[in-house]
């Protein structure tokens, strides 16, 4: 309500209200694209993998982003990063609280959401997946509208289309492991995990409070 859209580095974001929070619709797409077999680096320019290294996969997917890139070469949690001025990439608590509000079974706070890694809920993913794109059977309601799209990953190379959609938190789990959150074509809940910062995944971003 009141920002129905938000405009950044030349791409107009859609944005989705969600309990308290406010999402972009959108994964993000900003920066300049590069070849996935190179390493994003701290250069004063965003930079983007495509998947398959071909620029139609961001226009509908959105980039990919080593963890890194995503934040901006900061640790901080809830750091603004890539995102546009005003909003920020998803702390876990920000996870916590968008899984409890979209999922039928479990409710915000519910403790089963502060697990280090696994399953969280029961049909939190197929209400945040889109109801298109997914291989079969793999489509969501969109219930919320968040229309989370399977985006793949670069991890030693690009796989996932159409299977899976990786999100990055701000959560280091150490030196080399930040918590990603996934959701696959397979399951209908949101799966917690621990992924190396050089992996490319996906960024949504989160209204500040």
């Amino acid at each position: 309500p009141g920002t129905p859209t938000v405009e950044y580095e030349g791409q107009v974001y859609n944005t989705i209200q969600i309990f308290s929070q406010c999402w972009l619709k959108e994964n993000l797409n900003a920066g300049e694209m590069i070849p996935g077999t190179i390493e994003q680096s701290n250069n004063g320019i965003i930079e983007k993998y495509c998947y398959n290294n071909e620029f139609d996969s961001c226009t509908k997917y959105g980039g990919l982003y080593q963890w890194n890139e995503a934040m901006l070469y900061t640790t901080t949690e809830g750091t603004q990063g890539i995102c546009p001025a005003g909003w920020h990439l998803p702390k876990e608590e920000d996870w916590r609280i968008l899984i409890g509000a979209v999922d039928s079974e479990i409710a915000i706070g519910d403790s089963t959401l502060y697990i280090e890694t696994g399953n969280l809920g029961t049909d939190a993913g197929t209400n945040l997946k889109s109801n298109t794109g997914w291989i079969i059977p793999g489509n969501g309601t969109d219930l919320y509208g968040f229309t989370a799209l399977p985006s793949g990953y670069l991890a030693g190379g690009f796989g996932g289309l159409g299977i899976k959609g990786n999100w990055w938190s701000t959560i280091e789990v150490n030196s080399y492991y930040v918590k990603e959150y996934t959701i696959h074509m397979n399951g209908s809940h949101v799966i917690k995990g621990n992924e190396g910062k050089p992996a490319g995944d996906s960024v949504r971003c989160v209204k500040n409070e």
